[in-house]
């Protein structure tokens, strides 16, 4: 079978039997009389084998014959006409190559290898977080939850929820929030504007081999002394007693959990501190349970007003209790040697250290870096506590460009327990800590909240090596895509070691990769996982492009998903359509948004605005768990109120 004909250049018929083909099979701009005419390759497909014309060219049927007598249909050619003076038009452009593969979930159905929680309660306009990967309830299966920060259960005004389902093995469910259900169970919020489920996560910080949730509740209101907004982690650890709940459809009220439940709650220290805005879980001390990390992104310190603060709780059997923790006697409570303060450089004010947070191991060590930013952009910042004024709820900090810090292992002791009021700010800390500043590029980007998304810990290119990933989702690609949103990957994060720097001046033996999202104002970057996605044995990085308009549906959004490879990364990836590295140098395959924006009312899908990943069907490949921020429910009434997906990794197209 001959390859099929393919046509570069142009895109309507204009016959002349006098044209003159050259051996490559292009036309030679020229006909028998003379007139000029713009020169269009026809080729087989194969760029090793040009065909080769004759002069015979029977029109009927647009048709061609070569000298091989084989027929070859010719689906469409072009052959300008020339403007006047004999000077040949200039070509017109070729219509933009198709992506490497894509996979539209519009035309997917929920079933074998997609799965679909849809939301009820509360809008998602301002974020529906997602977590997922761990076993919960210790049956063996892999558990999922979504935030719903401004659902308002049992009256209690956007006191939050979570809604956790507890998983069965496979990725086949279509699974309604609305309707009573024995494999879900509800968290609801204790007061009125604490925003509960605001960030969530998932990790086993206990040691007992199961899992546990990690739940936000900025603005939490703690008493005694009295604290609006003071916020709060609250870690549910794992068990029977919550799959108990579930069985029997009864909601876990964070107002009264039953007293076989267990649950610690560590609470701000001040007013407004907005403990519990962001957190992950990761070993840091590398003896097998997670640590956690978790953001005060409006902490005062050192006189510096919405300075940030983070704290670090080491994982252990300290925390398989039921807790309460006032950080307002930090040095002194029932965490003290479990528990470090990490706070930012002088003069700070406005710049909300840790409202981004991560861990991840960049030095192959068996144990994770801290990595922490002042570069604060969330929509559900604005949430402000009850009983405060609405300005005090910031969405947006004030660090020019944004700054990432990475906090290195051998800054926390790896014994079993550390100092009482173990703290240090990142300028001062006992041993190594890099900084790197957002900066510019001219003609390539412009940072404006460099950090504002940070992963790190696997390993992109298959050298052996960890990297890290660094977001900034309102970022400015090239010179003119405003909000367009950036990302870089730095391979061989051990290098980020000992350095300081800003972006616009990077170190010229650091190996990086600057992305760059596809259109003005899609924030590409704001959310990224990584995983195995394919089983290959190389991790793959997938970022997101939350408002990206794909096949023209208004902030449907875009998920990226960047195949890892043996062998370097182009320096730049733009995933604008007609600059999108070749497929031989890196494979990129979208996942589009389903639905567009109807309305005001009835926004696009806002596709992966949250995201994790894990292996929840144990087949090797690691699944996508990610959100429809925006998307509806299954009532018709149920519009932006956010969505789960959960797409199989096995179903994602690569070849």
């Amino acid at each position: 079978m001959h390859p099929p004909l393919r046509m570069v250049g142009v895109a309507s018929l204009m016959y002349d039997k006098r044209m003159h083909f050259d051996n490559a099979g292009r036309f030679n701009g020229k006909n028998r009389d003379g007139y000029c005419s713009t020169a269009v390759r026809l080729s087989t497909g194969d760029q090793h084998a040009p065909r080769k014309f004759s002069n015979a060219w029977p029109v009927r049927n647009h048709f061609l014959t070569d000298w091989a007598g084989r027929t070859i249909l010719l689906l469409t050619a072009v052959l300008s006409a020339c403007g006047r003076g004999g000077i040949a038009s200039p070509p017109v452009p070729p219509p933009p190559p198709p992506p490497d593969q894509t996979m539209d979930l519009l035309n997917v159905a929920t079933g074998n290898g997609l799965l679909r929680l849809s939301g009820s309660a509360g809008a998602g306009t301002l974020g529906a977080p997602v977590a997922g990967g761990f076993d919960l309830d210790n049956d063996g299966d892999l558990d999922f939850a979504m935030g719903r920060m401004q659902a308002s259960p049992l009256g209690r005004s956007i006191a939050g929820q979570v809604d956790v389902v507890f998983g069965n093995g496979q990725i086949a469910q279509s699974i309604d929030a609305a309707v009573a259900n024995s494999n879900v169970l509800t968290i609801i919020g204790d007061g009125v504007r604490e925003a509960t489920g605001a960030e969530i996560w998932m990790g086993e910080v206990t040691g007992d081999g199961i899992g546990d949730l990690l739940i936000g509740r900025p603005n939490y209101h703690a008493t005694v002394p009295d604290r609006i907004g003071a916020g709060a982690l609250t870690i549910i650890i794992g068990g029977q007693a919550l799959r108990d709940l579930a069985t029997n459809n009864t909601a876990l009220d964070l107002r009264s959990p039953p007293a076989n439940l267990r649950v610690v709650t560590i609470t701000g220290a001040a007013a407004l501190d907005r403990m519990g805005f962001w957190m992950r879980a990761g070993d840091i001390t590398g003896d097998g349970v997670d640590d956690i990390i978790v953001g005060a992104d409006q902490e005062d310190n050192g006189g510096a007003v919405n300075s940030g603060a983070a704290y670090v709780i080491r994982g252990g059997p300290h925390l398989d209790a039921t807790l309460h923790v006032d950080l307002a006697s930090f040095g002194s409570t029932a965490l003290a040697g479990h528990i470090l303060k990490i706070m930012p450089p002088p003069g700070s004010d406005e710049h909300h250290f840790a409202a981004t947070n991560a861990l991840g191991d960049l030095d192959n060590n068996g144990r994770a870096e801290i990595l922490v930013a002042s570069a604060l952009n969330r929509a559900g910042g604005i949430l402000y506590a009850d009983g405060a004024d609405p300005s005090t709820a910031v969405g947006k900090g004030n660090n020019p460009f944004g700054t990432a810090f990475i906090v290195w292992d051998d800054n926390i002791p790896a014994t079993t327990s550390w100092p009482a009021g173990f703290e240090f700010s990142v300028d001062n800390a006992p041993m190594t800590v890099t900084r790197i500043d957002g900066g510019s590029v001219p003609g390539l980007f412009t940072n404006d909240k460099f950090g504002e998304e940070l992963l790190g810990g696997r390993d992109y290119n298959n050298d052996g090596a960890t990297d890290l990933f660094i977001g900034d989702l309102s970022g400015t690609g090239r010179s003119d895509r405003t909000l367009s949103g950036l990302g870089y990957v730095f391979f061989s994060a051990a290098n980020l070691r000992n350095r300081n720097f800003t972006m616009s001046n990077i170190p010229v033996d650091l190996n990086v990769s600057t992305i760059i999202g596809p259109a003005a104002g899609t924030i590409t970057s704001d959310t990224t996982l990584h995983g195995d996605i394919d089983n290959d044995g190389i991790d793959d990085l997938v970022i997101a492009s939350p408002t990206a308009s794909p096949m023209g549906r208004e902030e449907a959004g875009i998920a990226h998903v960047i195949w890892g490879k043996a062998g370097p990364w182009p320096d730049v990836i733009d995933f604008e359509e007609n600059s999108k590295p070749s497929p031989v140098d890196l494979r990129i395959t979208e996942i589009f948004g389903a639905h567009g924006k109807m309305s005001n009312n009835d926004h696009g899908d806002t596709l992966m605005y949250s995201a994790a990943s894990a292996d929840m069907d144990g087949d090797g490949s690691d699944d996508l768990v990610i959100n429809e921020m925006r998307g509806n429910g299954v009532d018709v009434g149920a519009l932006d109120v956010g969505n789960l997906i959960i797409i199989s990794g096995a179903t994602v197209p690569k070849e």
